[in-house]
């Protein structure tokens, strides 16, 4: 059972996002609030260990311009044990990196649905992570482009498509033909005509020659 709290300056939206999760059995109570900061103070002063949420969804900005992420950097360092998934409007917010290294394990937008936003709950209380689609996007985005800046883009044989790289990447791995048909979902036949090709372009008579001519470009 998952004890839930919804932290929102809009009450309005909070209650209804608490009335779409209450038909949900696996949520024991839902409580709802207005501060993030608030609400933090009242677990820590007033309320017993056994009212601690499990989970909360946390708006990004309350009465004060990243409350939710100052709130949820004192939640990690005093109830590590409480979940916090950040709540905001918008996917553009640039914020979702800070809240992250506040100590967020998800990032929901507000229009998702109910089955969404309860999916959310489960998995991060299991452990795992997750984000609205939008939000993972951009997240995607960013690591790309950071790793690029440490590591240079991704290089490519100069003879090579970038498919026929990317066969050679996965046989460097030990896939098989058919595992790199189903990895690129693609059939075994092409994979083969993919092969040859790279064999005839390479001058090489097998896979090991293949792999050692592109072995800088893996």
């Amino acid at each position: 059972m998952i004890n839930l709290c919804i932290v929102d300056d809009d009450l309005r939206l909070a209650n209804q996002i608490r009335t779409d999760l209450i038909e949900y059995p696996e949520l024991n109570w839902i409580k709802t609030c207005d501060s993030g900061l608030a609400y933090f103070k009242s677990l820590k002063t007033q309320q017993p260990p056994e009212e601690l949420p499990d989970c909360v969804l946390m708006d990004i900005s309350m009465g004060v311009p990243d409350e939710g992420i100052y709130a949820t950097r004192l939640f990690h360092q005093q109830f590590p044990q409480v979940k916090i998934i950040i709540f905001t409007i918008s996917d553009d917010d640039d914020r979702v990196f800070e809240a992250f290294r506040s100590g967020a394990v998800g990032y929901l937008l507000k229009n998702e649905k109910p089955p969404f936003i309860f999916k959310t709950i489960v998995e991060v209380m299991n452990g795992g992570a997750l984000m609205s689609p939008g939000i993972a996007l951009k997240t995607i985005k960013f690591l790309t482009g950071t790793l690029e800046k440490k590591i240079g883009p991704l290089q490519t044989h100069p003879r090579l498509t970038e498919r026929e790289m990317e066969i050679l990447r996965l046989i460097s791995k030990g896939f098989r033909y058919q595992q790199v048909a189903d990895q690129l979902s693609i059939s075994n036949q092409t994979v083969k005509k993919h092969i040859s090709n790279i064999f005839e372009k390479l001058n090489v008579n097998n896979k090991i020659e293949a792999l050692n001519k592109s072995r800088e470009f893996l």
